[in-house]
């Protein structure tokens, strides 16, 4: 007898494991309306979100659930025995990315597979997260400068249920152990009554987003990109069905991830609690754990908008946890290409992955060098400022250019083998390679000698933006 999942799967074309994630993606709505509705303390509200935690990854993934487990463990261990140590950091960040890296030598294909290291490497994430914020804790403590953000090493129980929060423990977001003690507390439920609604409207856009995706990649496929007909389209129409397959691609992420966040929204998890003059925010703001800018990704202009707008929140972990603490090397390029290459490790072994993150090195590096040569100069700002329709073919350029070359960047990432994104970049004939390898060496002092910077300009805009190109604005810490 079929089961549902697979009937499902056999109805929809999509395999049995992705059915099961977002079944349970969706099943974490029900469960946080249940969980609003819990009348008891801190321990029953924990022991709730352990036990449909630990159901949702069991039924995603049955005895594999042993690999999370024994990973909990070994962080609990850490933290109870090197709490007070300088070793607590260290070995937690060995183990558990070591773990990682072990399980995606024997289990990775050449595909994207929904295995047990899917939630595991955000689960990985979640820990070391954990370690660096118990270290940072104690050595204020040993200083005699704590603050509101010192934590205390949680229990065993506390700390199976910030793993495997339902919301989030297939697909993300990141969060802070901080952000969930005070959740788990009842601190946020004063600004969260309105979290349903909003979670509505998540809920929505996502399921736009996955509706789009699945009518989208009907027309612009994975397949299309690696068959003979593609090879004998014209140079421009490749770049051009590049791109609208790229855009259908992010979709798919996009979609999960406001999805999980409509859920985590339902708890009332996502409350932002910055204090006044940290940020500027509604009283009542519910988008704290957001792993999408839905705005700036559609009004892209630029690839770091991209980069700002995507997968937000592990942007802001590697940030705070890998970007930031690579400071001694004294070089903000090393730390940006430091920070790339431990993304690039978390995901996995294969060269797409690599190639894609030093993609994104590149083309964000040139930006930072060619955009403030155009916004310095006077003349041309004037002229646009003037010139309607010249402003109207910049933005479609520039829209064309976001669109097509994000797509090209994304060819290794999805394709992953390097004979698969090899042989689509031979067919486009490597043009991405020679716009941004040449963009960074050429491009920069053309435009200077073209465009001189005009010598009334004052600062340059968004000098103050991040230059790790890693989450422009997501060095916030996490409350």
């Amino acid at each position: 007898m079929l089961n549902p999942v697979e009937a499902l799967a056999s109805a929809s074309g999509a395999s049995a494991p992705a059915i099961r994630l977002i079944l349970s993606v969706l099943l974490a709505y029900p469960i946080g309306l249940l969980y609003r509705q819990l009348k008891g303390g801190t321990t029953l509200r924990h022991l709730f979100i352990a036990v449909t935690g630990l159901l949702i990854v069991a039924f995603n993934y049955g005895t594999d659930i042993y690999h999370s487990l024994l990973a909990v463990a070994v962080s609990f261990l850490c933290n109870s025995v090197l709490g007070k140590s300088n070793l607590l950091v260290p070995v937690s960040f060995t183990y558990h990315m070591g773990y990682l890296l072990i399980g995606y030598y024997y289990t990775t294909s050449d595909t994207y597979d929904i295995k047990w290291t899917m939630p595991h490497c955000v689960l990985v994430l979640r820990l070391i997260g954990l370690a660096f914020d118990l270290s940072d804790s104690r050595k204020k403590e040993k200083d005699g400068k704590p603050d509101a953000k010192c934590i205390p090493a949680p229990s065993l129980l506390e700390l199976i249920a910030f793993t495997y929060f339902p919301a989030t423990v297939l697909v993300g977001p990141q969060f802070s152990f901080l952000r969930y003690q005070r959740f788990v507390s009842g601190a946020y439920e004063p600004h969260t009554q309105n979290a349903p609604a909003y979670a509505m409207k998540k809920f929505l856009q996502g399921v736009f987003y996955l509706v789009v995706n699945q009518v989208g990649t009907q027309y612009v496929s994975d397949a299309y990109l690696m068959s003979a007909d593609f090879e004998q389209e014209s140079l421009l129409m490749k770049h051009v069905y590049m791109g609208c397959w790229g855009r259908i691609t992010l979709y798919k992420y996009i979609s999960i991830w406001l999805l999980a966040e409509g859920a985590a929204v339902i708890y009332g998890l996502t409350y932002i609690d910055a204090k006044p003059g940290d940020r500027e925010y509604c009283t009542d703001e519910l988008s704290g754990c957001s792993n999408i800018k839905v705005g700036v990704f559609e009004n892209t202009s630029k690839y770091g908008h991209y980069v700002e707008s995507f997968n937000v929140q592990t942007n802001t972990w590697v940030a705070n946890y890998v970007y930031k603490r690579l400071r001694f090397l004294n070089n903000r390029m090393l730390s940006h290409l430091g920070a790339l290459f431990f993304l690039a490790i978390w995901h996995g072994f294969h060269s797409g992955y690599y190639i894609t993150f030093l993609l994104e090195f590149t083309v964000i590096r040139m930006e930072k060098e060619v955009e403030p040569i155009f916004s310095r100069n006077e003349k041309l700002q004037q002229l646009l400022q003037s010139q309607p329709l010249l402003r109207a073919l910049v933005f479609v350029g520039l829209k064309f250019y976001t669109i097509v070359w994000a797509g090209w960047c994304l060819v290794p990432f999805v394709f992953l083998s390097f004979h698969k994104w090899w042989h689509i970049y031979t067919v486009v004939r490597f043009s991405g390679f020679i716009l941004f390898i040449g963009g960074n060496i050429f491009l920069a002092p053309l435009l200077r000698a073209v465009l001189p910077k005009s010598s009334s300009s004052g600062k340059q805009p968004g000098a103050s933006q991040d230059a790790s190109g890693v989450a422009p604005g997501a060095v916030k810490k996490d409350n």
